[in-house]
């Protein structure tokens, strides 16, 4: 089955949420302990394949952000700091409770807003590759500016594994032009400026005083490893795990690692859960 066959399917699962008059498109997967998974700058159906084996041991609720995807982008959210408080809204929508809270990139970065508000509803949360604090400065660029490169250059440097055949936009149907259309545009509302992070999240962080670990590719060639350190020591309570020949894209590169990493974080086994 080819990785947009997969698409496809996963997104044909995905359900509508009204939330307060806004369309939030989620995908809710598995029977087990509930799992919020916040995917990454390339929009939730390119994480199918890690939402579909976490959800072999939990009951994972996979949204796309607003504005991405088919999500709505409802009136005053134009920050990460204000999709932290939107998420919080959406766990006590869903009346979740005890939520392992897993975020990629751009998702982990809106999983660190949520961890420094009011978290009560998160018992832990696993970060892949997080993003939100300084990216650079006037003189020096700690995380590589994607907004600078062409797309097939961004594409390069996202993931260690083989890229799937080039796809002619002009064979591609509506639908997918107008989803990858939505993620683009999601994305620079979000990370334009300030560049990927929140000026202000780095005096928070002592907040963030639930267990996390911390995930990151060896072979990231966005965002570098000693940045990982920094969030990790950053945090009261956080354990860095190094993947080997892992990119940016955790969920491309190690799925079947980073979902092993996750489910054993949790202290949780699929038959547990099953249970």
């Amino acid at each position: 089955m080819s990785e947009e066959t997969v698409r496809e399917t996963f997104l044909k699962g995905a359900d509508t949420l009204d939330m307060r008059g806004s369309a939030v498109e989620i995908v809710r997967k598995g029977d087990g302990p509930p799992l919020l998974f916040l995917h990454g700058m390339d929009g939730l159906e390119a994480a199918a394949g890690l939402v579909d084996r976490l959800a072999e041991t939990f009951t994972v609720y996979a949204p796309s952000h607003p504005g991405f995807g088919a999500s709505d982008l409802p009136p005053g959210i134009t920050t990460a700091d204000d999709l932290g408080y939107f998420y919080l809204d959406l766990l006590d929508h869903l009346h979740l409770d005890a939520v392992t809270l897993v975020g990629l990139s751009l998702g982990g970065w809106i999983a660190l807003e949520m961890l420094v508000k009011e978290p009560r509803r998160i018992s832990r949360t696993v970060l892949g590759a997080p993003l939100g604090l300084s990216t650079g400065d006037r003189r020096t660029q700690r995380v590589v500016d994607i907004f600078m490169l062409s797309a097939a250059e961004v594409e390069q440097k996202m993931q260690t594994s083989p890229l799937p055949p080039r796809v002619d936009p002009a064979a591609q149907p509506v639908e997918v032009l107008e989803r990858a259309a939505h993620n683009r545009a999601a994305l620079s509302l979000f990370g334009w400026s300030p560049y990927l992070h929140n000026p202000k999240l780095r005096q928070r962080l002592h907040r963030a005083r639930l267990p996390a670990l911390i995930l990151w590719g060896d072979a990231d060639a966005i965002v570098p490893c000693d940045y990982a350190q920094e969030i990790t020591a950053a945090l009261p309570d956080a354990t860095l795990q190094v993947l080997p020949g892992c990119g940016h894209r955790i969920h491309v590169d190690g799925a079947e690692p980073a979902a092993r990493a996750i489910i054993e974080f949790a202290g949780v086994s699929s038959a547990a859960a099953a249970a």
